[in-house]
């Protein structure tokens, strides 16, 4: 069976609304979409400069992959922000979503007696 490529048209639309993220990884994705885009860079730029796949790349901007501290780090070294303000801006993109479901750690339920 011969093999087909498909050709994209130019009057195809392509969806540019991003809609919220369900999961800190995309937030984290769509953070790092919009500074890409912001450096003008494509997604084999991305990877060339930082040395990861290019898929690799494309799964964290679909937040399907987990970046690791050292690729969060490196992707900040490159965009030249801080680390922490790429975690602030996607925990402000899921609107702290996370920790809301989650309980508080509290000191409930543990015994302040010394054991003797």
């Amino acid at each position: 069976m011969p093999y087909f490529a498909l050709q994209v048209g130019k009057d195809w639309r392509v969806s540019k609304g991003r809609k919220k993220p369900a999961t800190l990884e995309q937030a984290f994705g769509q953070v790092i979409i919009r500074y890409r885009e912001k450096l003008g860079l494509s997604q084999m730029d991305l990877a060339v400069a930082t040395g990861y796949s290019l898929r690799y790349v494309g799964d964290l901007e679909r937040g399907t992959k987990s970046a690791t501290l050292r690729t969060m780090n490196d992707l900040a070294t490159l965009y030249k922000v801080s680390l922490g303000s790429l975690l602030t801006e996607a925990d402000a993109l899921l609107g702290g979503k996370e920790r809301q479901d989650k309980t508080p750690v509290s000191g409930k339920g543990r015994s302040t007696k010394r054991r003797e």
